[in-house]
């Protein structure tokens, strides 16, 4: 696959180029405009691209590219990959041509670079009488793109002049606008929260111990010098902070924060939540314990290249491993067992450095924007992955969220805002939440998602998208 692929027979100029597609990236847009310069550039996208792309794309606009751009709309995923262009004669005789690439690629860099993806293209020149056919669905799909309204678009399957027989899909495109138009784009717009699994990490110390610690006194006199288990036995955490933020963030670490329970969606790839909801509502999207992991970055910022702070660091440190020692001692239990000694007592070089190069280690994350982010928010906001044209891996995700939505309306007093919204929407067309399954839930959906809400002058599935309007000042954490 190359770019070569995108040109312009001699003598000719490109009237119009038409790119049908449900994923699209600006390099490969720029890369078409400036290979084909065409006069009109319209780009037909599946109406469950996610909005940074759009935006993207819009950036371009604003940065000079020329294009014009649609959303279709089906009922799953808008999957055809088309390139129709037309391109006029300069001189006399005045003649047209058109020419249409259609295959597996993308409207994408990776798909046209050469160097990355695997694709199958065929490439026609399309006859005036022989495939007049063809040429009017393109024809019909360029029209939709001078009205304001919603255009259907009907199927076509003809055979060409120089291929075998072919099928077009039926579609309805539409103007772009801020909101996904369907349930299952809606859907695949979304976030997944995902909560930051190393922020316990951050400011703590692991000490590797010569031995595992037994569940009796042994492990209970660390725990007094504050030296707690986590996970494998021979390793004890020690925060080095020692204060009341430290204490404040471990005890706020597997706490559901009140957000999550409102506007989150359990699924089996993670909590769902709505693209709209977390533009619009991200600056509440944080772990309970925000405010004492802020306040530790910044502790380690203000202290990590002051000496005299860092000292008193590494002796309270080995003041508490002393401490360790000598209960253990007094119990009849060789400390060797587990510390590293020095003349029969704790090794101060050897913690000495373990500390210097994670303090080291800190400092350097506290100064990482991207990981303060992460640290002290405490989660971190992936896309959807794209996984619509694989039939049965987004019903197992649309069966896993119904699911999901029907635990939650089942309970007598929900958190779910969108579980409310959508028990709202049943009542409205009269059907028991709580006797539907997970995929009548799912076909009802997608049926009446359009469909006006009589005297509210909005649709069904408007009413579902804004869950995450209207929270009370109270609503924070």
């Amino acid at each position: 696959m190359s770019y070569d692929l995108l040109s312009v027979p001699d003598g000719y100029r490109t009237e119009v180029a038409l790119v049908v597609a449900p994923y699209v990236d600006a390099v490969f847009l720029n890369h078409l405009a400036t290979k084909l310069k065409p006069g009109r550039f319209c780009l037909l996208v599946d109406d469950g691209i996610q909005l940074e792309a759009l935006l993207k794309i819009h950036d371009c606009q604003r940065k000079g590219l020329k294009i014009e751009i649609r959303v279709a709309r089906s009922v799953g995923l808008m999957h055809m990959k088309a390139f129709y262009f037309e391109f006029v004669r300069k001189g006399a005789p005045r003649r047209r041509r058109r020419r249409l690439l259609f295959g597996s690629a993308n409207a994408t860099n990776a798909a046209f670079s050469g160097g990355i993806n695997a694709e199958l293209i065929a490439e026609s020149e399309l006859k005036i009488n022989e495939d007049s056919e063809v040429a009017a669905y393109f024809s019909h799909i360029l029209s939709t793109f001078d009205s304001p309204e919603v255009q259907s678009v009907s199927g076509l399957s003809t055979w060409m002049s120089q291929l075998p027989f072919i099928r077009f899909p039926a579609l309805r495109s539409a103007r772009p606008g801020e909101l996904p138009s369907g349930f299952d784009a809606w859907l695949q717009q979304g976030m997944l929260a995902a909560q930051y699994r190393n922020a316990p990490q951050f400011a703590t110390l692991n000490i590797q111990l010569k031995k595992s610690l037994p569940q009796d006194l042994v492990a209970r006199i660390f725990a007094r010098s504050s030296f707690t288990e986590k996970g494998e036995r021979n390793v004890v955490r020690y925060s080095y902070l020692n204060g009341p933020d430290t204490q404040e963030a471990q005890a706020a670490e597997g706490e559901q924060p009140r957000w999550k329970s409102r506007l989150a969606v359990w699924t089996h790839l993670g909590d769902w939540i709505s693209n709209d909801c977390h533009r619009k509502r991200s600056k509440i999207m944080k772990s309970k314990a925000f405010a004492a992991r802020n306040r530790n970055i910044s502790r380690i910022l203000e202290n990590g290249c002051d000496e005299k702070w860092i000292e008193s660091r590494i002796e309270q440190l080995l003041a508490r491993l002393n401490q360790v020692w000598r209960e253990l001692e007094a119990a009849g239990v060789a400390p060797e067992q587990y510390i590293e000694g020095w003349n029969g007592k704790v090794n101060p070089t050897s913690y000495r450095l373990r500390f210097l190069k994670k303090l080291d280690q800190d400092f350097q994350l506290a100064r990482d924007g991207d990981f303060k982010s992460r640290y002290v928010n405490g989660y971190e906001f992936p896309a959807m992955p794209r996984f619509r044209q694989d039939t049965m891996a987004w019903e197992a995700f649309v069966r896993s969220w119904c699911e999901s939505i029907a635990v939650e309306t089942a309970k007598n007093r929900t958190l779910s805002l969108v579980g409310k919204r959508i028990k709202d929407v049943m009542k409205y067309l009269q059907k028991d939440l709580s006797e539907l399954s997970w995929s009548e839930i799912a076909e009802l959906l997608r049926q009446y998602w359009e469909t006006e809400w009589e005297g509210e002058g909005i649709s069904l599935g408007d009413w579902i998208m804004g869950y995450h309007e209207n929270l009370g000042v109270e609503f924070e954490f």
